[in-house]
């Protein structure tokens, strides 16, 4: 089974759902081509309106990742974080979960056990404040 990604967006942090195998080869390459597109439209929304664009990485679909595959998302987290932006990980299969233990990048990521805790992990966006208008 091939690297599949699937982009979705829940209250303006972008879920990135993987599914398949990340191994060396294309699917690595694939992988890191899409976190890149990713970071570039977090760059142009950083620079239009100032936010930050929080990421989380959905992998719970995963069914296989080799040591090229950790490098990826090693690669990925290094990058969004020199970028200010924020990358979680959820819904680890127990293999991976095992993978990032004994390699401990678990303490590298931060890991929760579902999208939506991972979601709720981000701050809120503090609404705009409005000023009244000056009274003459």
């Amino acid at each position: 089974m091939s690297l599949e990604i699937e982009e979705n967006e829940i209250h303006g942090i972008i879920v990135l759902e993987i599914s398949g195998r990340l191994v060396l080869g294309q699917e690595s390459m694939d992988f890191r081509g899409k976190i890149k597109e990713v970071l570039e439209k977090s760059d142009w929304i950083k620079e239009k309106w100032g936010w930050d664009t929080p990421i989380i990485l959905d992998l719970g679909k995963l069914g296989f990742v080799d040591s090229a595959g950790l490098g990826a998302l090693i690669a990925a987290r290094t990058s969004a974080v020199s970028r200010g932006a924020g990358i979680k990980l959820a819904n680890l299969t127990k293999k991976l979960r095992d993978a990032l233990t004994i390699t401990k990048l678990v303490t590298v990521f931060d890991v929760y056990d579902s999208v939506e805790a991972a979601v709720n992990s981000f701050p809120a966006a503090e609404p705009e404040k409005q000023t009244p208008p000056a009274q003459s």
